[in-house]
């Protein structure tokens, strides 16, 4: 049983690392979208980024298949960590759950509207689901401010990663949620397109990458530093 839980973990961490790379790739290849603002602008992008925006949401998809992996093997090591009856993993499954589902929603949506050439034929249409599929993007802080708390408490009640990570994790959550400001701004630095876009899903994705490299390595908080997680045996939470 032992070696099953480690060789999950370490599958788990291995799925963190591969939708890092498959998240980074498809945050780039389609392009920055124009601000809710710039409506001339918009047809013009989803026609001219069609293949970009494609590719970018198989990536997606794909990608947030392997987060889900990753998110249920850190439930798993979290609660593993300690014996309290608290269980913190509970949320960072369920935030990666739902950020998972509006994502691939979001997708959905942006790919619907650029599957078939020529979108720039119905500019209304063509607004409306660019619109939406940024809405379900935007909304996917919330969730994922959910996931990061829920790590932030996990680590810091159990111990089952290194202390530093849950500080780090909690202001993500806090930036994440900040994210949802881009709901009502039209342009500038919140807005779609804009520079908080693209900052806070790299943080992000920078503790994802961390913390699945410490999982893969079987490091955990003690009091002198850090010691392999075969070392603590515990239930899942």
């Amino acid at each position: 049983m032992s070696l099953t839980v480690e060789n999950a973990r370490r599958l788990g961490a291995i799925a963190g690392l591969v939708f890092v790379v498959l998240a980074v790739v498809s945050l780039f290849v389609a392009g920055t979208p124009p601000p809710a603002d710039e409506l001339g602008k918009i047809t013009t992008y989803l026609a001219d980024s069609r293949s970009g925006i494609l590719a970018s949401d198989f990536l997606l998809g794909l990608g947030f298949a392997f987060f889900l992996l990753f998110a249920s093997a850190l439930r798993s090591h979290l609660g593993a960590g300690g014996p309290t009856d608290a269980r913190p993993g509970a949320a960072v499954l369920a935030g990666a759950a739902t950020a998972a589902a509006l994502i691939m929603a979001g997708a959905a949506v942006l790919n619907g509207a650029v599957f078939e050439a020529g979108v720039e034929r119905d500019p209304n249409l063509s607004y409306a689901l660019y619109f939406i599929a940024n809405d379900l993007y935007t909304m996917v802080g919330f969730a994922l401010a959910v996931f990061f708390a829920g790590a932030a408490a996990g680590i810091a009640m159990s111990g089952a990663l290194p202390s530093p990570l849950a500080p780090i994790a909690a202001a993500l959550a806090a930036l994440n949620a900040i994210s949802g400001v881009a709901l009502f701004v039209k342009s500038g630095f919140f807005a779609i397109g804009g520079a908080y876009g693209y900052i806070v899903p790299i943080l992000s994705l920078l503790w994802i990458l961390v913390a699945s490299v410490l999982m893969l390595r079987g490091e955990r908080s003690t009091p002198g530093g850090t010691r392999p997680a075969t070392e603590h045996q515990g239930q899942g939470g």
